[in-house]
């Protein structure tokens, strides 16, 4: 069974008891590292700079911001982002089982929101409507 190594475990510890828990479950059954959980506000603005995130972290707050995290970013284990098509499936599989396992942590009582996939950001299963994708990235939205 696949477990987190010391620098997943401290970033997850930012997010907010929801993620952690089901992180904590996805790594049961998926092998995944956690990339980032609690974000400062200069990171933010670096990475809507870049154009990686539409928040600038001032008028529109990323969930990343907010103490404890209300958005992980995760990436499955091994990835090798030269070979761009597998990589990307790989985000796929792994998100599939993100929101299972949300989605029952939830049924069960055992959690509080929703779970929010930046590959899918109305949750409707229709990956092509998407402006931008933001594969690593999920967040805990109100039920």
């Amino acid at each position: 069974m696949a477990k987190f190594g010391n620098k997943s475990k401290r970033k997850l510890k930012s997010c907010h008891d929801d993620l952690q828990l089901i992180c904590n479950e996805a790594i049961k059954t998926i092998d995944f590292s956690v990339l980032e959980g609690h974000r400062s506000l200069k990171r933010q603005q670096k990475y809507f700079r870049q154009g990686r995130s539409k928040l600038d972290g001032i008028k529109k707050k990323s969930k990343h911001q907010s103490k404890p995290s209300r958005a992980v970013d995760i990436a499955p284990y091994p990835i090798d982002f030269k070979q761009k098509a597998k990589s990307k499936a790989r985000f796929y599989l792994l998100a599939g089982v993100m929101l299972q396992v949300s989605k029952k942590l939830l049924d069960d009582g055992k959690i509080s929101h929703k779970l929010r996939w930046g590959g899918d950001w109305d949750s409707d299963k229709d990956f092509y409507d998407q402006s931008f994708d933001d594969l690593p990235h999920f967040e805990l939205v109100e039920v």
